[in-house]
């Protein structure tokens, strides 16, 4: 009887250590892990060329998809996702895009962007990211200069993390 006391309590304590000890460190992402980057895009004047110019209540739509995008607050710069299992993403930009006032019209531009996607391995319990290499736009040209868009040049190629912008507007 003394011994079942005994032998019970270290029994559990085995099973116990031998749980907890059996998961590996891969098992768990951390936080920290860097996942599939958004691609950033900051908003400059296209008059000093230099300066940053925050766009109008702009709205931004991945074309074929359902998903809006609004950003309420002017940002000079903002962060939107490519889609992973393809090589263009198409968007419409729209600013001035609150119709409740009728002071502004909207005007909607629509940007295409080439990538080739590249996935990368991080670990068992991370799994996959997608970084984007080789990054182009292309604008449509609306007629009669409608574009509120004048131009866009690409920053950074290669889309493989957050710390700064990939591609610059200049409205």
């Amino acid at each position: 009887m003394k011994l079942h006391k005994t032998l019970t309590p270290l029994i559990f304590c085995i099973i116990a250590i031998y749980f907890s000890s059996s998961c590996e460190r891969d098992d768990i992402c951390a936080e920290d892990t860097p996942t599939t980057p958004f691609l950033i895009i900051k908003f400059i004047d296209d008059q000093t060329v230099s300066d940053i110019k925050q766009p109008n209540e702009l709205q931004v739509k991945a074309i074929g998809f359902e998903g809006i995008i609004n950003f309420t607050s002017n940002q000079d710069s903002i962060l939107i996702p490519l889609i992973t299992n393809a090589s263009l993403t198409d968007f419409e930009f729209t600013i001035d895009s609150d119709t409740s006032d009728d002071s502004d019209i909207p005007n909607t531009d629509t940007i295409s962007f080439q990538y080739t996607p590249e996935e990368e391995y991080l670990s068992s319990a991370c799994g996959f990211r997608v970084n984007y290499n080789a990054l182009t736009s292309s604008l449509t040209q609306e007629e009669n200069d409608g574009n509120w868009i004048k131009r866009i040049t690409i920053e950074k190629e290669n889309v493989t993390d957050e710390t700064a912008a990939h591609v610059f507007i200049f409205h």
